[in-house]
């Protein structure tokens, strides 16, 4: 123990004892202060007249006293509102009668056949043989149709980042700082955004729209009924518009968006300001979240204090020094500490989730979703530690453009529901079209989640996460009458509506809903078509039926598994107990005893008597399945791109100076740039994806894209282990027509004209352009744009007529198509359906409910080759190409089973002049197997052969 220094005790001891005086003179002062403060407020009180004692005003106080009823006083919405079957809706169609007869209504975990009665918005009653008489009443017939609940997605960014590619019309990310929680979405709805009716048309009703994800704290969203006002008001559509504090029967939730993860510290950080890491994130919420909370204990303490004040005085001044604690820039985060939010937070990887739940514990506040959450599936037990049921809202198998989406897992939604968590599927519109809600469900049903519990994933899950289950989600009385009659069982492929009902009113998609948008657009758009019935198609014409659930695998003849002749050594063999074999254009064999002999990976048999052929190789029983020729997969950098937001792991974007007197030598090629067996291809492999063609990535705003590569998907290891690893080297010349680079659209025009014609005479030995410019490799120019589409035809009209052009992108090529058909040039569209992202494909087709037609339709139905790409860079959806050729299927009679094929198979070798894309005997065995019908969902791939890959892959999963 240390010596004690008494004399400098002795020194310090006087300065001590004065130092203990002053303390007790200071609180006694303090005493007599306050008693005089009080007997003055009571002398106030009983002589009815103000004193004069300085403080914040009466008016103030009174003012403050309300913001303390509001925010302090006032208790957070019931989580819950029980469904009053006499509830009425105050956005319903006032004074109307609704009787929707004949349907076949999903409830949630069962169907009943029967009618739902409607009045004033609000459904009152569901049974069977009702009648409503009087003046007024509209009767709907649904025709045995499945009638649900309208979809609701948990997050879009419509009405702020408004379709149409217009800068001015980009509102939904306030990027000046990464802590922005008081921004509003609702200042800034557009209500006339084209979006909300192409949304609506997909049985989308309800939307949570939400700021961006950029910042750590985003803002405030709105939820958003998608049905037109004559106002032209944000506020009209929320889904609250109407409703009265008087009002019982109502909640008024506020919604925030908040982000965890790469998007703040990416973009501010390389800026050089933070945050710049996961530290730096978690240390700005925390510190923003610390100050919300003093400020919070603040206004409890201000509110308790005016309490009491307020009864000693009923009048005069009451005393109090400072106004109510308020902070514009806190607000919204008090709400949240106060439970009347619902946060909505964008996350994705675990120790993300785990700082997002470990926050909401510290800070204690709750979490309505977690948006994306592409690896929730890994750590529900981390979910779980939350304060409420957190809802996963998320994709179903969007991937692979971020280390964040890395790990996005098929069957996660099962996963999740097994594990007690609800999951709801997003569009992220646009990052997916909104109108395709319902593919997310659909999807998810394919890899095995539940029927009910799918619908239930775009309709009462997102409900109940919104707060809102005792208004939508459900047919119930009392409910909102949001409500959709389908052409077909919206869990089949196309699945569209026929009827589409908000707050009782019918949408009638063929009208103007905004006073800008022109009538003669959408009647010509109708002039083009011709309305095509429904169900031709439909097995049976069953509209609410959904196909077998599961069809037999199949199995190796003599053995217990087909798995013991799925080796790289087996390349004889023989598939018999085919239903269908679509082996190409106008060559599709049916029949019961259909077989297909592969010979040393050559076709050397099709047909009924092939068996007898080969009676002694591995012979695999399909059991009535289906066989396609191998899908090829084209339209962007697949093998050169696995991450498309993560640099390192990717080829490139090309910069090429097209100006260049050496342009011949420094053109890139796409070949130059493949990595194989990558995640992207692995999985489009083992759906069936045999072939691909790549085209180079290149920078915005470069005209020249470069030369695309046809090869083989299957490869395993490296381009050298193996000769058959390319289809062509050089398989197209690629131009885009750019809007944003330092050409304008006529010079780049008159630059591919210049390339081709000064090249025409060139070695086409060792002249790209020359190859080209004879007709020899076609010539890709990507736009959408029906005006740039004719310029094209133009071009090879006057100046290129050897030049086989195909238009890539081509969302107004259908305006274009008599010209298309005059000079020969095909369409590669890419998407494979309408979404008007930017300027150039605003007058493309939605297809029914909004036009007839889609532009796809309308090009087959004149004859043009027609092929359909992917945006597998943007979303990994290489694997879903069946799906999108089989799309039109569900509304156009006129497009046969083998046309649909033919999309994705040997239509997109003709458009890129390749041998193959077709079943041949004599030629390479390419194919893909399946258990039924590849253009129903839940049939499963049973065996993927050729692409350059030894031995017949069985029984593929994804993943």
């Amino acid at each position: 123990m240390p010596d004690v220094n008494y004399t400098c005790l002795l020194r310090i001891a006087p300065i001590l004892v004065l130092l203990i005086l002053l303390a007790a003179i200071c609180h006694e002062s303090h005493i007599q202060s306050r008693r005089v403060y009080f007997s003055s407020l009571a002398f106030a009180n009983r002589h009815n007249h103000d004193v004069g004692i300085p403080g914040i005003s009466l008016a103030t106080f009174q003012e403050g006293l309300a913001q303390c009823e509001r925010h302090v006083f006032s208790s957070s919405p019931a989580e819950q509102l029980r469904t009053r079957s006499d509830r009425t809706n105050p956005r319903g169609a006032i004074n109307t009668t609704l009787l929707i007869k004949n349907g076949h209504i999903w409830l949630g975990n069962r169907y009943v056949d029967g009618d739902v009665l409607i009045r004033d918005g609000t459904i009152r009653k569901i049974s069977s043989h009702l009648e409503e008489a009087g003046e007024g009443v509209k009767v709907i017939d649904a025709g045995g149709r499945v009638v649900t609940p309208g979809l609701i997605d948990m997050h879009s960014h419509m009405m702020s980042d408004s379709l149409g590619g217009i800068q001015a019309h980009i509102d939904g990310h306030e990027m000046t700082g990464p802590i922005k929680p008081y921004v509003r979405v609702l200042d800034a709805l557009s209500p006339s955004d084209m979006a909300i009716k192409i949304v609506a048309s997909g049985g989308v009703t309800t939307s949570l729209a939400l700021p961006g994800s950029a910042n750590l704290m985003g803002g405030e969203g709105a939820v958003v009924k998608l049905r037109p006002v004559p106002t032209l008001s944000g506020e009209d559509m929320l889904v609250a518009a109407n409703v009265t504090d008087d009002n019982t029967d109502e909640v008024v939730w506020r919604y925030m968006k908040m982000a965890c993860g790469d998007n703040a510290k990416n973009w501010y950080g390389r800026r050089g300001s933070m945050p710049q890491t996961r530290m730096g994130n978690a240390y700005l919420l925390r510190q923003q979240f610390q100050a919300a909370q003093e400020l919070r204990r603040a206004q409890d303490d201000w509110c308790d204090a005016a309490l009491r004040v307020k009864r000693i005085i009923d009048h005069g001044s009451p005393g109090l020094q400072e106004p109510f604690p308020y902070d514009p820039e806190l607000e919204s985060l008090i709400a949240l500490l106060r439970h009347k939010v619902k946060l909505n937070v964008h996350c994705y990887l675990p120790h993300d989730i785990e700082a997002l739940v470990r926050h909401s514990l510290e800070f204690n506040f709750d979490i309505a979703a977690i948006h994306h959450a592409s690896s929730a599936w890994q750590v529900p037990d981390i979910i779980k530690r939350a304060r409420n049921n957190v809802t996963i809202a998320t994709h179903t198998d969007l991937f692979g453009t971020t280390a964040e989406v890395w790990d996005q897992n098929v069957y996660a939604p099962q996963i999740l529901t097994k594990a007690g968590i609800p999951v709801t599927f997003i569009t992220d519109h646009p990052v997916l079209s909104g109108q395709d809600l319902l593919y997310e469900a659909q999807k998810a049903a394919h890899y095995g989640l539940g029927e009910h519990e799918s619908l239930a994933a775009v309709t009462s899950t997102a409900a109940a996460a919104l707060g809102l289950g005792h208004r939508l989600g459900s047919i119930e009385p009392g409910k909102d009458a949001d409500i959709v009659i389908w052409e077909r069982h919206p869990l089949r492929l196309g699945a569209r509506p026929k009827h589409v009902f908000v707050d009782g009113y019918e949408l009638d998609f063929t009208a103007s809903w905004f006073p800008r948008e022109k009538k003669a657009s959408i009647e010509s758009q109708k002039a083009r078509s011709t309305l095509s019935p429904s169900f031709s198609k439909d097995e049976n014409n069953d509209r609410h039926s959904l196909p077998r659930a599961s069809n037999p695998s199949m199995t190796l003849d003599g053995h217990d598994s087909a798995d013991k002749a799925c080796r790289a050594d087996i390349n004889t063999f023989v598939l018999r107990n085919i239903s269908r074999i679509y082996s190409g254009p106008s060559k599709t064999y049916a029949g019961k005893s259909i077989s297909l002999v592969v010979t040393e990976g050559l076709v050397t048999c099709i047909g009924a008597d092939c068996v007898s052929q080969a009676p002694s190789i591995p012979t695999f029983n399909l059991q009535g399945g289906v066989i396609i020729p191998g899908i090829i997969s084209t339209g962007g950098p697949i093998g050169m791109s696995e991450m498309i937001n993560e640099p390192g792991t990717y080829d490139g974007y090309s910069v090429t100076n097209i100006r260049n007197p050496d342009l011949l030598k420094t053109v890139v090629r796409a070949a130059d740039g493949l990595h194989f067996n990558g995640f992207h291809i692995r999985k489009a492999y083992k759906s069936g994806v045999t072939a691909i063609v790549s085209q180079p990535m290149t920078a915005p705003g470069e005209l020249l894209a470069g030369v695309s590569v046809a090869f083989r998907a299957g490869i395993r290891n490296t381009m050298l282990d193996t000769n058959s690893t390319f289809i062509r080297r050089e398989a197209a010349l690629h131009f885009q027509i750019v809007h944003t680079g330092d050409m304008t659209v006529s010079q780049q025009i008159a630059m591919i004209r210049h390339l081709l014609q000064s090249n025409i005479d060139g070695n086409t030995t060792t002249n790209v352009f020359a190859r080209a410019s004879q007709g020899l490799i076609p010539v890709f120019v990507n736009t959408d744009d029906m005006d740039e589409i004719v310029l094209i035809a133009r071009l090879k009209r006057d100046s290129l007529p050897l030049v086989k052009f195909v238009i890539l992108g081509g969302a107004e090529a259908h305006l274009a198509v008599k010209y298309l058909v005059r000079f020969d040039i095909g369409v590669l569209f890419k998407p494979s359906r309408c979404i008007s992202m930017t300027w150039q494909s605003r007058r493309c087709l939605y297809g029914p409910p909004m036009t007839p037609d889609t532009g796809l339709d309308v090009l087959l139905r004149n004859g043009v080759l027609v092929g359909i790409a992917s945006d597998d860079e943007k979303d990994g959806s290489s694997r879903n190409l069946i799906w999108d050729a089989g799309w039109n299927l569900a509304h156009n009679p006129n497009l046969s089973t083998e046309m649909a094929v033919g999309l994705v198979t040997w239509n997109v070798a003709r458009l890129f002049g390749l041998d193959g894309g077709s079943i041949q005997v004599g030629g390479e065995a390419s194919f893909v197997a399946y258990n039924s019908n590849p253009f129903e969902f839940g049939t499963r791939v049973q065996m993927v052969y050729g692409g350059g890959r030894p031995g017949p892959s069985c029984f593929p999963k994804q993943y």
